[in-house]
């Protein structure tokens, strides 16, 4: 088969399978004549058809006119400023959390509840064991009705000491008793009614005793204090407890609190009452400022607000962290452009280019910029460029300044 031997240049290929077919003519033909002749020549057919080849490529490489790149531009807008987005990390909190114990000693008699169950306001969780507070609680009946026998006692002393000095009074009026009898039993009527006096207090002490039985038995009972999730589980039935040991942890379901550290400048520009966008992990929600707290934290030097997240049953648990997003407008003149747009230049600066008319054609400049701001795959800059340029989108690597070029549909 002849030899395929093919230059390429722009879009004029070069074949050479001619010379292969005449080199077969020359083999396949008569042989011994025609090597001979090949021999008396085999110092100019090479030489001959090597200038030929190489006549051939420099035809074909000479361009016709100098190529024109086609490049993508966009028009640069003047902008007055723009909004940069500060995300702010800070912690999720119950509305309420609490440690549930009992306010006397004595032994767990039940506890009825696991960690994690959700109970409701007012529900039982646990109790002490009953019967020493009932005798208590009976004692406390019996001294009652024992002050209460004691005042019925003064008090019909009293009304018998009164009676006895009325008659004295007559008595000694008729001159039938000495004055002295008469002091005596007046006195004595006195002394009745301070009795009675006393035996009212001892039935008051003895009501407010009932009153704290009454009271010790009730508080045997652990109640809910408000809607909430069970988190620590601190005693088991037989327990022995002193008074204020911890029994239970509980954690108030549904609301939710943000806890954020903000720069003392930032938070000055918060709003009570204002909602606010959250973000937690993949979750998106919004929160209500509730307060700024007075003082500045001494170890982070910020100050903390707090914001009620929305109650709902996709609400961020306790303790999990949570980034409030703050966007500021920043007032300082530029241009948005592509990312792809920006190539480096000296002195830590970067540059753009920018497409302007030459005549009839239009050739690139490099303008240089300073990137102010950046956000995803567009720059905030400013520098030498002027409202409507026509900036290079992408591709500036395969540019250089003065070259001309084909601008291209913007994007």
């Amino acid at each position: 088969m002849a030899a395929q031997t093919r230059y390429v240049c722009n879009e004029h290929i070069v074949d050479m399978r001619y010379i292969g077919v005449q080199k077969m003519m020359i083999y396949e033909g008569d042989k011994f004549g025609a090597i001979n002749r090949l021999l008396r020549t085999r110092r100019v057919l090479p030489a001959f058809l090597a200038a030929n080849v190489l006549l051939l490529l420099w035809a074909c490489c000479m361009p016709s006119a100098q190529a024109q790149l086609s490049v993508a531009v966009t028009e640069a807008k003047l902008e007055n400023g723009y909004e940069v987005e500060r995300v702010y990390g800070g912690e999720v909190r119950a509305g309420r959390t609490s440690t549930l114990g009992f306010r006397h000693a004595g032994e767990v008699h039940r506890i009825r509840v696991q960690e994690g169950d959700t109970v409701a306001a007012g529900a039982l969780l646990a109790e002490l064991d009953p019967e020493p507070l009932r005798a208590a609680r009976e004692q406390a009946v019996a001294g009652l009705r024992h002050a209460q026998a004691q005042l019925q006692v003064a008090e019909a002393a009293v009304e018998l000491a009164r009676e006895t000095t009325r008659r004295h009074r007559d008595l000694l009026e008729k001159g039938h008793t000495s004055a002295q009898r008469f002091d005596e039993v007046r006195l004595d009527l006195a002394a009745r009614e301070a009795q009675v006096n006393v035996a009212q207090a001892e039935r008051a002490r003895a009501e407010a005793g009932l009153r704290v039985a009454d009271v010790d038995l009730e508080r045997s009972r652990l109640l809910a204090p408000y809607p909430a999730r069970i988190q620590i589980r601190h005693a088991d039935e037989g327990a022995m407890l002193v008074p204020g040991q911890a029994v239970l942890r509980i954690v108030e379901e549904g609301r939710r609190e943000a806890r954020i550290g903000l720069p003392v400048d930032v938070a000055g520009t918060l709003e009570t009452g204002a909602r606010y966008a959250f973000r937690n992990g993949e979750q998106r929600l919004e929160g209500t400022l509730l307060q700024l707290l007075p003082e500045v934290d001494p170890r982070t030097r910020t100050l903390t607000a707090l914001f009620d997240l929305p109650a709902t049953e996709s609400a961020p648990p306790a303790g999990s962290l949570i980034e409030l997003t703050l966007t500021r407008r920043i007032t300082d003149a530029g241009f948005w452009l592509p990312l792809a747009a920006l190539s480096e230049a000296q002195r830590g600066l970067w540059s753009v280019f920018v497409v302007v008319a030459d005549g009839n054609e239009d050739r690139v400049e490099r303008r240089l910029v300073e990137v102010l701001h950046n956000a995803e795959n567009r720059v905030f800059v400013r520098g030498t460029l002027a409202d409507g340029d026509a900036v290079v989108a992408t591709g500036t690597q395969r540019i250089v300044p003065g070259q001309l070029v084909v601008a291209g549909a913007g994007r």
